[in-house]
This record gives C-alpha cells, sequence and structure tokens, in this order.
C-alpha cells in the first residue's frame, strides 16, 4: 500500500486489519508513506506492534513510485514465485476473511497470475440519485461489482484498491509505470491497469475471485459533477497513454474518428442544455471531457519512452506464421517494446482481432497495394501506387522499426521497400523454406532498395535461414544480424493430460480403447492430407481398430470425404474443423503426422511433442531441422507410403515406445521451444537494433 497524508482514512482500515483472520503461512504488510504531511508517519508508527508492518520511505510524490519501492524490499525476501501480493489503498477496508479468500483464489487458480477481487463502495454521503446510472462507476471510483463471474476477466477490470499479483512477473522484471497515476497533481489515469495490461501482454492470464472484498471509501467531494469530469479528463489522459499508435488513421496526432466524435457530442450537449434534459447534459460532458484529456495528452503530454515495432506481412490467412506473429508481439511487449500488427483483411480476421484484444494485443487494418506479389502487369504504376497511398498509411503507425514476415519468396518485398522509402529500419523473419527462384533486373534494383535498410533477419529453422540466404544474400548488407529462432509451444497449456485425452476422444466419438493418429493442419495441398487417408488405408489391415482424425478445415475438405468413402474409410477418418483450442485434441492421439511436401517450420509438431504424443513427419527441410536426431519423435520418407505405412506401424505395435518417445519429446519441447526458452532469443534478437 501506498499513502500520501492518508491519516484521515487510515485508522478504519488499519483497525480492519487488525481484526483480518490470519491464513497459513501468515502475512506480511508494506506500507510506503509517499511524502505525506499530515502525521501518516506517526499514525503508521503507533499500529506497529499490533500488525506484521514495515513502513517503508519514498519522498517523490507517485504511487507508482512507491508501489515499486515497496516491490523491491518485498522480493529481497526469498519467496516461491506463486506467492501472492495484493495491492490495495489507504482508503479500502477489508472484510475479516480477505486474506483466507486471496489464498482460496490463488490456489483455485493455479495458472493464474494477475486477479482482481470485489470493491464495494463506503460512502461518506448517499450520492444523488441520478448520479450512477450516468457515470461508468469503474472508472469513476474504482469499483467492482461481487455479482461478477468468477473466472477470466478482462485485465482492464482490476482495479488497484483490491488486486493480487503472484511473485513471478515481478521477479521477472516487470514493475509500475511512473509516468502514470496518482503523483499529486494533475495526471494521466492508469496506475494499475496499465501493468495488469502489459502483463496480458506478456501471457499471464488474469481472473476475477468475488470472495475477496474491500469497501472502498469514496469522500464528499467525489460525486460533485466538476470531480466526475475532471476523472473522465484524466482517463481521456492515460487512455492516450495505453493505446497503441497506427490502430487508427490520425489527424493531429489524435485518430480521425474522434474529431467528428466531438463535434456530435458538442451538438447532442446543446440539444440537451435547450431541452432542458439535465441528465443528459451531464453525459456529454463526460464524453467531452474524456476526449478533451486525450487531445491534451496527445499534445502536451510525454511521449512513450518505448520503441514501437509494427509486424507485418503479405498474409493471406490464419496460419501458422500469423500465430507466430502475435506471439511476437507478446514477446516484445514482455521486453519493453510496444508492438502492433498491421495485416491485411481476411477470412476469420475479425474474430481473431477480439480474442487477440482480450490479451491487449492490437491489430490494426494495413492492406498497402503491393507490386512485387501476384501479377506484375502495369508493375511500375502499381509500385508508385504503393509509394503513394501506402506510405502515409506506414507513417501513422509511428514505428521505429518494421518487421516483415515473409511467408514465400518475395511475399512481404513490397513493404519491406515501402518501409525503406519511409526511412524507417527493418528486420525480416523467414516462415517457409523458399524454392530457388530468379530475379529479373527490374527486381534486382528494387530488392537492393528494399534491402537497404534490413538490420537483422531471422528464420524459424536452419533449412528456412539457408534458402532465404540463397536467394537474398547478395542484397543484405554485411552487417545484417542473423538468427535462427524456432516457433514456440505454450508448455503450460500443451501437456500430457489423461482426463483430456478422455474428454476429448468422448467428444469426437472416438472409442477409449482404439489406437488415433492424427493431423493438426490446414486441409490443404502444402499438409497433403490425402496421403494420412492414404497412410490409413494401408495400416488398419494390421490395425482394424485405427482411427485418423483431421483437425483442420481448407479447400480440399469436399475431396478428401469423397476419398474416405471411396476407400470406404468413412467411419474411421473424423473431421472435427477447424479447432480453436488444439491442445484440448491433442492429447487423444497416439501418434501425431505431418504429411506436408514442404514446411518452414511445422509448429502441429512442437505441440504434439509438448502433451506426450510422438511426432511424426515427413523428411523436408522444416520438419527435418526439428525430428533429426530427437527422440521425442521420427522422420519417414516424404515420397515412400510404404516405408512410411512400415515405420509409423511399428511405431504403433509398440506402447512402451510410443510412451517413452512422448516422454522425452515433452523434454525437448520444455527445453528448446518453450515460451520462455523463445522469448529470450527474441528479445537477445532486438536489443541494439533500435
Amino acid at each position: 500500500m501506498a499513502s500520501r497524508n492518508g491519516a484521515a482514512t487510515l485508522p478504519k482500515v488499519l483497525d480492519a486489519y487488525c481484526r483480518l483472520q490470519v491464513p497459513d503461512g501468515g502475512w506480511r504488510l508494506l506500507i510506503v508513506d509517499n511524502g505525506s504531511s499530515d502525521g501518516t508517519g506517526a499514525l503508521l508508527a503507533s499500529y506497529a506492534g499490533r500488525l506484521p508492518l514495515r513502513c517503508l520511505q519514498e519522498p517523490v510524490a507517485g504511487k507508482n513510485r512507491a508501489l515499486n519501492r515497496a516491490l523491491e524490499a518485498a522480493l529481497a525476501t526469498p519467496e516461491p514465485d506463486d506467492a501472492l501480493y495484493i495491492f490495495t489503498d489507504d482508503d479500502a477496508t477489508p472484510e475479516p476473511d480477505w486474506l483466507l479468500q486471496w489464498q482460496a483464489c490463488a490456489q483455485a487458480y493455479p495458472a493464474d497470475s494477475v486477479f482482481g477481487g470485489a470493491i464495494l463502495p463506503d460512502w461518506a454521503a448517499p450520492p444523488p440519485a441520478w448520479l450512477l446510472p450516468l457515470i461508468p462507476t469503474g472508472l469513476t471510483y474504482g469499483l467492482t461489482s461481487p455479482a461478477l463471474p468468477d473466472g477470466p476477466v478482462f485485465p482492464g477490470l482490476v482495479w488497484g484498491a483490491n488486486m493480487a499479483v503472484r511473485r513471478a512477473p515481478f521477479a521477472a522484471g516487470h514493475r509500475f509505470e511512473v509516468g502514470v497515476g496518482p503523483n499529486g497533481a494533475d495526471y494521466a489515469m492508469g496506475s494499475e491497469t496499465e501493468l495488469t495490461r502489459r502483463l496480458a501482454m506478456a501471457g499471464y492470464r488474469a481472473s476475477f475471485y468475488h470472495g475477496a472484498r474491500v469497501a472502498h471509501h469514496i469522500r464528499r467531494h467525489q460525486v460533485e459533477i466538476d470531480y466526475i469530469l475532471q476523472k473522465a479528463w484524466r482517463f481521456g489522459r492515460g487512455q492516450f497513454r495505453q493505446q497503441q499508435r497506427g490502430r487508427f488513421a490520425e489527424l493531429a496526432r489524435v485518430p480521425r474518428w474522434m474529431w467528428p466524435r466531438y463535434a456530435l457530442e458538442a451538438l447532442a450537449w446543446l440539444r440537451a442544455v435547450v431541452s432542458g434534459d439535465a441528465g443528459r447534459r451531464f453525459s456529454h460532458r463526460w464524453e467531452m471531457a474524456y476526449l478533451r484529456g486525450y487531445f491534451y495528452e496527445a499534445w502536451h503530454g510525454v511521449p512513450p519512452a518505448r520503441n514501437t515495432v509494427l509486424l507485418t506481412s503479405y498474409s493471406g490467412e490464419l496460419g501458422g506464421m500469423e500465430l507466430r506473429m502475435a506471439q511476437e508481439a507478446r514477446y516484445l511487449q514482455a521486453a519493453g517494446y510496444q508492438a502492433v500488427l498491421g495485416l491485411r483483411p481476411f477470412a476469420g480476421l475479425t474474430a481473431w482481432t477480439q480474442r487477440l484484444a482480450r490479451e491487449q494485443v492490437t491489430v490494426a487494418a494495413f492492406d498497402p497495394p503491393v507490386f512485387f506479389e501476384g501479377n506484375w502487369r502495369w508493375r511500375e504504376v502499381r509500385r508508385w501506387r504503393t509509394r503513394w497511398f501506402g506510405a502515409p498509411r506506414l507513417r501513422a503507425f509511428k514505428a521505429d522499426l518494421v518487421h516483415v514476415a515473409f511467408c514465400w519468396t518475395t511475399y512481404g518485398a513490397s513493404v519491406l521497400w515501402l518501409a525503406q522509402q519511409c526511412r524507417l529500419p527493418a528486420v525480416i523473419s523467414v516462415h517457409n523454406a523458399f524454392p530457388p527462384t530468379s530475379f529479373s533486373a527490374w527486381h534486382a534494383r528494387l530488392l537492393r532498395q528494399a534491402f537497404a535498410g534490413v538490420r537483422g533477419v531471422y528464420a524459424v529453422s536452419d533449412s528456412a535461414l539457408a534458402h532465404f540466404l540463397a536467394l537474398y544474400r547478395d542484397y543484405l548488407s554485411p552487417t545484417a544480424r542473423l538468427a535462427v529462432i524456432p516457433n514456440p509451444v505454450d508448455v503450460a497449456r500443451f501437456r500430457p493430460s489423461l482426463a483430456t485425452r478422455l474428454q476429448a476422444r468422448q467428444r469426437w466419438q472416438l472409442p477409449q480403447q482404439a489406437l488415433a493418429i492424427g493431423t493438426v493442419a490446414r486441409l490443404a495441398e502444402q499438409k497433403r492430407p490425402a496421403l494420412a487417408i492414404g497412410l490409413l488405408a494401408a495400416l488398419r489391415v494390421r490395425f482394424p481398430d485405427l482411427y485418423l482424425v483431421l483437425a483442420g478445415d481448407g479447400p480440399l475438405e469436399a475431396a478428401l470425404r469423397e476419398q474416405a468413402e471411396r476407400l470406404g474409410l468413412t467411419p474411421w477418418v473424423i473431421f472435427t474443423g477447424f479447432v480453436a483450442e488444439v491442445q484440448t485434441l491433442m492429447p487423444a492421439l497416439d501418434v501425431h503426422l505431418l504429411m506436408s511436401r514442404n514446411e518452414g517450420f511445422g509448429i502441429a509438431t512442437i505441440e504434439a511433442m509438448a502433451c506426450g504424443v510422438p511426432a511424426v513427419a515427413t523428411d523436408v527441410p522444416g520438419s527435418a531441422d526439428i525430428l533429426t536426431d530427437c527422440p521425442g519423435g521420427l522422420l519417414i520418407p516424404a515420397h515412400d507410403l510404404a516405408a512410411a505405412a512400415l515405420a509409423i506401424g511399428d511405431l504403433l505395435a509398440d506402447p512402451a515406445r510410443r510412451a517413452a518417445m512422448g516422454a522425452a519429446g515433452r523434454e525437448v519441447a520444455i527445453s528448446r521451444y518453450s515460451n520462455e526458452v523463445v522469448g529470450q532469443q527474441v528479445a537477445a534478437f532486438y536489443d541494439g537494433l533500435l
């Protein structure tokens, strides 16, 4: 707890602390006197004998600065990373079972790291009956209703009067942002939500728990209109600080849509004045105050100290590369950068964007004209369109560096060239093993321009990097950083689980004792799912209880269903369609197959390994990078179905071998491909490039 001149409310709060029921293992109380001048220090000292209290001093005003001071003191005591740090205010009175409830919360949600509790109002004076329906009580007073269901919660709804965070994020280096939150003067709101949203970007999950309750004291002047409008203004300032630049087209550093929005609010306010509708008049004043706060921060606030990275590509569908780009954004946020995904529209983008928004990963529309990719007719006209129409949109992101993901040969080169035209440095990630390609003199000239600003290249596999360099080495600067950074897997989500195996088999009507091979991949030519059906036909002679699970959708689904029917295999081929939560399916398999004709990496292979499922893949670049000399799987010939059937049949016939292979694969996934390992490699790659 931080307290600045809190002597008026602290006695009630500390008396309530004296009545707290003690949780198993005890508890400690750290209070930072943040430059008080009202006798707060003497008051705290008077409770030293009644509470497990330690008082700290931070003379520079700023709630977040004071909380960081407390964190340094707390972290100096050795504790497990799942220990719970509870944050509260000097005017928030807890219920007697508060700490017991927080302990129960920590035990109920072992995989989560950020928690919000219920915050009820403690009114010094009853608010006017008309007020509460017209204002956001959460933003204004930091209240959270106990009626909110327990479980996952948007991290921006975790308020500082009653929140808890496990020790691990702070041990990893996260701290409160000192540029936001109360500091003794007019300030930008976001004391705790800046942190909780940033932690969400770094992969720490948030939950709500209604049992942990405090009553937040609301003073008489805080129900007055001037105070509430000032709060709206501060909220607007905080919103500017926390929003990603470039998500919307801007005019004078402000999203264009805000200008007509302000004009409409002003017009509606004028109508309410004329009609005498006090409620509507106040609502429009609140909205205008919020917008004015945003404008003020855009024009007068301190600009963010963090560098911004734009991640973009010539993307046509939601696949492994796009998922990797989203994970890269999380890594960058955890490393202290700002990151935004700029993508072309494709089927499923809206739903995916909404899911990412819950994690505070920003996706913005970025679809500049292209001239390298696709049809090169009228290529000079297309290049000028890219230059004149694409450059303003790219500059709107205010990026310090552009990350261009190459999914195939020149797919991404137009944006790379555009970044150089905008004098923006760039890095490239390579997500496939490209075949040999020749370039015309026209292309070669523009490629030299495009690659002039490239500071680094990483590929998801050694094969992908080698193929890329065979095409582009002559265009790269000798000083460009080169690296291989594999795709990651969340080993906390993808894990062996007998319960998940049983549930998945029940869901997909797969007999519990049957053998099951499966492929998690798009039903597209690159993945060659027709070969998996052919493999099933060959293996069922030896294993009559063998099933094939095809998890994914794509253009080949109808042809594959027809193939299964023609071979008499329809009852034994299970089409699941697209599965968003693949970790709920993987453990149901006895062997995972990837029959690709080419791969950049093969994310499904390491996901299977993380789930303790033996991984089998064709011996092609990308898959070979993972499974060569890997105890967690094996490679099969890419063009010899009989040899592949023999190798997989021998594996299916040996349960002990499959179990050993699955356990070894899990260890490899943790040591080589976990988010922690790959995240460190990504941070090291960017270090010094900006």
